[in-house]
């Protein structure tokens, strides 16, 4: 079975949580994809900023990271899909 392209991936992922942290839907993300490392958290939290900003998600609460998560004082994101991401999960992956 061929996988959704990562990007993809954490739109389902968010889809079928309805809500998550942004380290949580990474640890999935990556676990799937058998990815570590920086690079690639990095890169997915990229991502999320980019749906965020595409009206795929909607931040629906912050918190300061006490270190534990990516690093001492960054901003972590609880996100939700937006009405319009769900229909564009169910157009494009036929939820």
């Amino acid at each position: 079975m061929t996988k959704l392209p990562m990007k993809s991936r954490l739109v389902q992922i968010l889809s079928e949580q309805k809500e998550a942290w942004d380290y949580e839907l990474i640890t999935k993300l990556l676990a799937e994809y058998g990815k570590s490392g920086d690079y690639w958290k990095w890169m997915a939290r990229f991502w999320m900023a980019e749906l965020s900003c595409g009206g795929i998600f909607s931040i629906v609460d912050v918190a300061a990271d006490d270190g534990k998560r990516f690093a001492k004082g960054k901003v972590l994101y609880r996100y939700s899909l937006t009405d319009f991401g769900q229909a564009r999960v169910n157009e494009l992956l036929g939820a």
